[in-house]
């Protein structure tokens, strides 16, 4: 049996699969890494039922994209591809996760998308962070309460509140996600063609980086929404 990791860190990203990371928040990721925070990387499932790449080839992908972000740790829950739903046994899991790595900051899907897999994702993860913390929740590891929960778009949009530059980390960003060679365009693949593996997808994803960063004027941006109020006690640092 493999050693469980109970490594620290100050934030984890969730996502539903291999490469929903570093596609929606590898950017600001890299720029928390810079700023001295320990960061981690959770995919719920291997992929295996998705219509490019084996699960044992989407797993290589994974750990070569990881090594190109230099983060602490990518683990996998296995929670079933294209079964991700907000049962007690799953989030039993995703509970023991939260607990084991002590996050300040989780990151992970907005709510309203069309893929079932990153609604799911979304409302396990809510779910999970809000019990984590309780005592007298049946599931292994003290419990532990995150401070912040930060949504990613991802087909659809929301209105944003939160904005984050990335125009240092852009061209990084995009060589992890490359990573996931299966997922992406490929002339002589025989798979089916997917949204991802359009021939345009990376301009259509650099268009989007370059409309959010001009809304606050910067060349690439990431963007969250955070369904909690921020308290300010020197609304000053707003001007930083």
């Amino acid at each position: 049996m493999s050693e469980i990791n109970t490594q620290h860190v100050d934030v984890l990203a969730i996502g539903a699969h291999p490469d929903d990371v570093e596609l929606s928040c590898a950017g600001t990721l890299l720029r928390l890494k810079d700023l001295g925070y320990k960061v981690g990387m959770v995919d719920m499932t291997r992929g295996e039922r998705g219509s490019r790449g084996s699960a044992e080839v989407r797993a290589v992908e994974a750990q070569d994209a990881l090594k190109i972000l230099g983060f602490e740790f990518r683990e996998v829950l296995d929670l079933g591809d294209l079964q991700i739903q907000d049962t007690h046994e799953r989030r039993v899991k995703v509970v023991e996760c939260i607990r084991r790595h002590k996050p300040k900051l989780v990151l992970t899907h907005w709510w309203k998308d069309k893929h079932p897999d990153h609604i799911g994702t979304s409302a396990l993860v809510k779910h999970a962070m809000f019990v984590a913390g309780a005592a007298n929740f049946p599931a292994d590891y003290d419990p532990h309460n995150p401070k912040r929960l930060l949504y990613w778009p991802s087909s659809w949009m929301m209105e944003p509140n939160v904005f984050v530059d990335i125009t240092d980390y852009y061209e990084h960003k995009i060589r992890s996600a490359r990573a996931h060679k299966s997922q992406f365009f490929d002339p002589d693949s025989t798979d089916p063609m997917t949204v991802l593996s359009q021939p345009a997808f990376f301009e259509r994803l650099e268009v989007r980086a370059r409309y959010f960063g001009d809304m606050i004027g910067v060349k690439y941006a990431e963007v969250f929404y955070m369904r909690e109020p921020v308290k300010v006690n020197d609304p000053m640092t707003l001007c930083l």
